[in-house]
């Protein structure tokens, strides 16, 4: 089967092309427009892409998408480009409505014309999270977001729901980190800040609330489990469901980078914003995934923050704290957007 995936070059993206093979699907770069075919000058169309050489979603029209989709022969997208996080969206408003929403939709219709389905890639940040508290979250559980980037991923599921066609599919995971690539995680921002001996970097946490983090490369094994099994149009929710409180994730972490990397502990590496934490508790239930595919999670926490300390100690060119010192430079007080 051949995927193309949009946002190729990204966090989740990059773990998917890797894992493909596993499951005997064949990737479609976007590099493809410009070494494999010339079509472009053919079809009058002029593709954009971003600086890292994935196609962008929003700039390229139905028309472009119709395009590349015929000419690759794609038969599945799997949609997992998009603007993440709260911090990045607050920064980038208007860039991040066009990818998430503009670009969706973009991506959708052009696929509805050829019979594509499309796997998107959700957030269970579009659930009202306060109200579950003392509970897991289901499929079936009450949406709410709280920030921008939430209302903007439940709108993008709208739109893969009502335009994508016969076959869709949404696939949301919880806290998903790893190495080179995690913009967003605790614990990619901890294991940078202590490498590079950074001090004071803001964590929109409370340590005593429970968080439930699975490694990407299990995230990306659920995604092609669903689409190697065919679970089409339905939602799925994704975790490890082994949930701890923030301050016991960090104390995982603290003896993992001592015994990995040597030093003292990570008291002054972050600066907790408690009162930000809008998603307090947060426990979810995949249940009624395991139930239709069987799929487990394979790695757990400590294995995978050791990959994790292992992958950022011998990258190169990787900063996941530059959102942060953005903000810091253009005096945003990333307070009010939580």
């Amino acid at each position: 089967m051949k995927i193309f995936i949009t946002g190729e070059k990204g966090f989740i993206g990059r773990n998917l092309v890797k894992k493909l093979p596993e499951f005997e699907f064949s990737h479609i770069p976007s590099s493809t427009v410009a070494t494999h075919f010339d079509f472009i000058e053919k079809a009058n169309l002029k593709y954009t892409f971003h600086e890292e050489e994935e196609l962008c979603v929003h700039r390229n029209s139905i028309e472009h998408w119709v395009e590349f989709f015929f000419r690759t022969k794609t038969e599945v997208v799997i949609h997992n480009a998009a603007t993440v996080g709260t911090d990045v969206v607050a920064l980038n408003p208007t860039e991040a409505t066009l990818t998430n929403v503009a670009g969706t939709y973009n991506i959708c219709r052009a696929a509805k014309r050829l019979g594509i389905p499309v796997c998107y890639m959700g957030t269970t940040v579009i659930y009202d999270v306060a109200k579950y508290q003392d509970a897991s979250i289901t499929e079936t559980s009450i949406k709410g977001p709280t920030t921008l980037y939430g209302c903007q991923k439940l709108c993008a599921e709208d739109i893969v729901k009502s335009q994508t066609g016969k076959k869709w599919m949404i696939v949301r995971p919880l806290f998903a980190y790893g190495g080179v690539g995690d913009m967003n995680s605790l614990i990619a921002k901890t294991t940078f800040g202590y490498l590079n001996g950074k001090k004071g970097i803001d964590m929109f946490l409370d340590q005593e609330k429970i968080k439930d983090y699975m490694h990407v490369d299990d995230y990306c094994d659920a995604v092609l489990t669903a689409i190697k099994q065919g679970l089409w149009n339905d939602d799925w929710n994704v975790a490890s469901e082994t949930p701890l409180n923030t301050g016991e994730i960090m104390n995982m972490l603290q003896k993992i980078l001592v015994e990995e990397l040597g030093g003292e502990g990570i008291e002054e590496v972050l600066e907790w914003h408690p009162k930000t934490d809008y998603l307090g508790n947060h426990r979810l239930s995949s249940a009624k995934f395991r139930r239709y595919s069987r799929w487990e999670p394979k790695i757990s926490l400590e294995v995978g923050i050791r990959r994790t300390v292992k992958e950022i100690k011998e990258s190169k060119d990787y900063n996941p704290l530059e959102h942060l010192e953005e903000a810091k430079e253009k005096g945003v007080d990333l307070t009010d957007f939580y």
